[in-house]
């Protein structure tokens, strides 16, 4: 017997260089959650399309690469801290 996944459950999609990805897609691409997913479209940080109303909604490829892009970490240019421990004070 045959079980149905879920719509929440993140898929891995079957070509990563594909033009367009559906939203379960986009979750594991970006290891979040569906409905994290849903939250960043919704409040306008990750930009969709939908062909009909009601219909698949569709991340594409240049979206995904500028959302990635946008939000990766870098390293902060600041002090660097020795790895090297320093003696601890003699008690007074």
């Amino acid at each position: 017997m045959a079980t149905k996944q879920s719509l929440r459950t993140p898929t891995q999609p079957r070509d990563l260089n594909a033009p367009f990805f559906d939203l379960r897609e986009v979750a594991w691409i970006l290891n979040l959650s569906v409905d994290t997913v849903r939250r960043r479209i919704r409040a306008g940080l990750l930009p969709c399309s939908q062909a009909v109303e009601g219909g698949t909604i569709t991340v594409s490829r240049a979206d995904l690469d500028a959302y990635h892009e946008a939000t990766r970490l870098v390293a902060f240019p600041g002090r660097r801290r020795s790895t090297t421990r320093r003696p601890a004070r003699a008690a007074a």
